[in-house]
């Protein structure tokens, strides 16, 4: 059995940790940059309306405070895909506000821009080693874990001796899908550039939260984790160009938020939601280290 097998039935089998016991907030198990502050989405909805969005299917969706604050800054009509019974729960819940303008969907459809925030890095993946020269897959057989020898789907780069790799399972099957749907993709996700990964993960990225405590490796393999990965956007932008799409904009998530107006959008506001939300600014600009953006739109003939 691959790794991914594993993962994909902790996460979303029958009883897995997103279909049923995902807890996401300060109190929960992890937390994301819409939970700190509503000025993330008001910058991202700042963002795609200057690209003449209209429509917009957010995959995920979490529980609804991008979508919200997306709908609640701009005019745009949104839809979020979502496999989580739980989750479209206390998405309906919180967005029941915005009556006709927002909507679920079961399958994908049209719209002027997909959004993907913290969705690849939840995606099930393997994990690989360069052992005695060849590349080598950790499987699971009885129960324990064993290496046979075979390489990641894709990763260009010579490596050394003892080097791990967790890779995105069927990452191009996935995004093949959203970039027929679309023109516009913008992905929000931690993670490094194909080069980083020897440097800066010489062992993998592979954890596990719960509770906001961290476990590593093969300890994440729990049921109630948030089993998780880091992202390789050296990957997604290759799976762009093969797609039609080049990348129009990357780079770290707080010089993102920076060079779109976030601070403009902050001194917009009166002194009272000011002082409100002064701290999740600081935690938005400050606290995600290693989250990127990635903007990618269709060439146009």
């Amino acid at each position: 059995m691959r790794l991914s097998d594993v993962i994909e039935d902790l996460l979303y089998g029958k009883d897995g940790y997103y279909m049923k016991m995902v807890s996401i907030g300060k109190k929960g198990d992890f937390f994301t940059a819409p939970h700190t502050s509503p000025l993330f989405g008001y910058t991202i909805g700042k963002f795609l309306k200057d690209r003449g969005v209209k429509t917009l299917v957010e995959i995920g969706g979490g529980e609804g405070y991008l979508m919200k604050d997306l709908l609640e800054f701009t005019d745009i009509e949104g839809f979020i895909y979502e496999i989580s019974p739980r989750l479209i729960g206390i998405q309906k819940e919180n967005l029941k506000v915005f009556g006709s303008r927002f909507n679920h969907i079961s399958e994908y459809i049209y719209a002027d821009a997909y959004i993907l925030n913290e969705v690849i890095d939840a995606l099930p993946f393997n994990r690989y080693i360069f052992k005695d020269g060849k590349w080598r897959e950790y499987v699971f057989e009885n129960g324990k874990v064993r290496l046979i020898e075979n390489s990641p789907e894709d990763f260009n780069l010579p490596v050394f001796e003892g080097f791990i790799y967790d890779e995105t399972h069927k990452l191009n099957e996935f995004l093949s899908k959203i970039f027929a749907n679309t023109c516009r993709v913008l992905v929000i996700d931690y993670g490094y550039d194909e080069e980083e990964f020897p440097i800066f993960a010489p062992e993998g990225t592979m954890s596990g939260y719960l509770k906001h405590k961290v476990y590593y490796g093969f300890e994440a393999l729990k049921n109630g984790m948030d089993i998780t990965h880091f992202v390789n956007f050296s990957r997604i932008k290759r799976l762009g160009l093969e797609n039609g799409f080049e990348v129009k904009s990357y780079m770290p998530q707080s010089e993102f938020l920076i060079k779109n107006g976030i601070m403009e959008i902050f001194n917009s506001l009166d002194e009272k939601k000011k002082e409100k939300l002064s701290g999740g600014l600081k935690t938005l600009l400050f606290q995600f280290k290693n989250h990127r953006v990635m903007y990618l739109e269709k060439f146009q003939p």
